[in-house]
């Protein structure tokens, strides 16, 4: 039985953290609905970080504003973390998209997409009349263009596809055909995350770079502007202050009647700060990386809620398996034995789950009756005694690492040093930040022993999951830590995403579900609860439906889609 708590709380998935320096840019799609944004960065500079929105805000504007740590993309074909696909669901669209119970609904396509009985070969057909932010209409070239770059640069989720899209073709003006090299049976539930570019907007805006005739493919114009077609486009860009979109009033979708006419991600995650914007009314929704103390504050605040929504992440803690001491199975497994797991989920991370899997429960492929691991002091003595480095405890230690930008991941380092400390095991807590551990970890001799993670699936079926965390093509990433590189697991792996039998591949998934468990290779500590302050004239669907106790499954950024919202003041 899978245990919570009676109260809801928690963070989600590190959100990979990238300082760069740079000015404010104005960054509108190319040429997007216009907007004067002087007085936004004029404001932002001569209060020195004042809130931007109370001048760009007009009287009777509809605003939300939201905190998110920095780093974030608005290149789709760059971005993957959490506060980049925000941004993206908003600015651009896809060919399809995952409602918040994981239905795939017809977004820039129309429905009724056909697929070949040998699963190579699928057909779409665009909507007719989309149009960019430039005003022009959205073509089956632009969707072309669009999986070529991404493809090309091999940055983003071009993963997702590299090893199975071998062309995609334009059939006329609306008619996108895709041809795989081999059959992918999820392939469907990875198209959310081809997000369409308008082709002459990016053409426009190339510089030099190293993709021959295309220069560096738009990369740096997209850096700062959209070139999208979205429910919003991007009106400025203040590097490491905030993005400010506005409605689209041209979008083929619809919106909510209160839905906000402007929406702010705010950089920066600091409790103090947020409580100030929060308490001053100049923030509508708080970052999920805020400690539990901080959302008791928030919680004080007259008009202020305080929920919580599970989102499909697992905290792992990722353990190196290429690095001494946890190159050993018997430390390896001590070390499981060390977590105090009733601990996490009712007094560290209250409203967590018990996590049996590295696979969420609930989600399409994860293995039923597998057993989660046990906090027992005893055990792990037993293992610590069975491993090679048994009689040199006194010379060895293992290094634990917690995200700076996520305070609470401290409490589960420091809850794994003490315990180890009872058992003779030396482990030594280290502080970092996030950016520094992206670059540690792309050496195996700089990666740590171990180091807690949130993440969650690209797309709603085990072997997203499976593929991020154990595949040699993740290692040397924050992702997969443990520098497995086995040929026999990738082997594993790719069998089960090219099965198209349901049954088939999902009796792979469970074969390396058991194995990972047993050889533990990184620890599925708890499944983890996305926690926001919020005004309670916000009206957010995703949250309604935790709420309710309802069920979510959509895809990473789909519960933000802000022409959905209402803001009923």
């Amino acid at each position: 039985m899978r245990k919570k708590s009676g109260k809801n709380a928690g963070i989600c998935l590190v959100i990979l953290i990238i300082m760069t320096a740079g000015l404010w840019t104005g960054c509108g799609g190319g040429g997007a609905a216009p907007a004067d944004t002087s007085a936004a960065g004029t404001s932002a500079a001569a209060d020195g970080g004042a809130p931007a929105a109370e001048a760009a805000g007009g009287s009777g504007e509809k605003i939300i504003r939201m905190t998110q740590a920095g780093g974030y993309f608005i290149d789709p074909g760059v971005g993957v973390d959490y506060a980049s696909m925000i941004l993206c669901v908003n600015l651009y669209d896809s060919l399809v998209y995952p409602d918040l119970d994981g239905t795939l609904k017809a977004g820039a396509a129309e429905e009724g997409w056909e697929v070949s009985e040998d699963g190579l070969t699928w057909n779409f057909t665009l909507r007719p009349g989309i149009k960019f932010h430039d005003g022009t209409e959205m073509k089956a070239s632009d969707v072309t263009f669009s999986v070529n770059r991404m493809l090309t640069m091999g940055e983003g989720f071009a993963y997702l596809f590299a090893d199975y899209v071998d062309k995609v073709e334009a059939i006329g003006d609306y008619g996108v055909q895709f041809i795989l090299g081999r059959p992918f049976a999820p392939f469907l539930r990875i198209l959310p995350r081809i997000y369409i570019l308008n082709e002459a907007v990016v053409r426009e805006n190339q510089a030099e770079g190293p993709y021959g005739v295309f220069g560096d493919y738009g990369k740096a114009y997209l850096a700062e502007h959209d070139a999208g077609s979205g429910a919003y486009y991007c009106e400025a860009m203040l590097v490491q202050d905030r993005v400010i979109m506005k409605r689209f009033d041209g979008y083929f979708g619809e919106f909510e009647p209160n839905a906000p006419d402007t929406v702010e991600i705010i950089t920066g995650t600091e409790p103090a700060a947020v409580r100030a914007l929060m308490s001053s009314g100049q923030l509508e929704i708080s970052d999920q990386w805020q400690p539990n103390e901080a959302y008791d504050a928030l919680d004080g605040i007259e008009g202020v809620s305080v929920g919580s929504m599970a989102t499909g992440q697992i905290l792992f803690l990722m353990l190196n398996t290429a690095k001494a001491p946890t190159d050993d199975v018997h430390v390896r497994r001590a070390i499981s034995h060390l977590i105090d797991y009733d601990q996490v989920i009712n007094v560290l991370f209250p409203g967590y789950l018990e996590a049996d899997s590295p696979v969420l429960a609930g989600l399409p492929g994860h293995a039923e009756g597998l057993s989660p691991y046990e906090f027992s002091l005893d055990k792990a003595r037993e293992e610590l005694a069975l491993s090679a480095y048994a009689d040199q405890l006194d010379s060895i230690a293992v290094e634990v690492v917690w995200i700076s930008e996520v305070p609470d991941e401290e409490k589960l380092a420091l809850l794994i040093q003490a315990n180890a400390q009872q058992i003779g095991l030396k482990v030594n807590v280290t502080r970092v930040p996030w950016s520094a551990h992206v670059n540690n970890v792309a050496a195996m001799e700089t990666t740590p022993n171990a180091a807690p993670c949130y993440m969650g699936p690209d797309y709603d079926e085990g072997g997203a999951t499976l593929y991020q965390r154990f595949h040699s093509d993740t290692s040397a990433t924050w992702q997969q830590i443990e520098w497995l590189r086995s040929d026999a697991m990738d082997a594993q792996i790719d069998s089960a995403l090219v099965t198209v039998d349901q049954d088939a591949r999902f009796a792979i998934y469970a074969d390396i579900q058991r194995e990972v468990m047993d050889g533990v290779y990184g620890i599925s500590v708890a499944e983890s609860a996305e926690k926001h302050a919020y005004c309670d004239f916000v009206k957010w669907p995703a949250m309604e439906r935790a709420n309710r106790g309802e069920n979510m499954a959509s895809g990473l950024g789909y519960n933000y889609q802000f022409r959905t919202f209402e803001v009923n003041k």
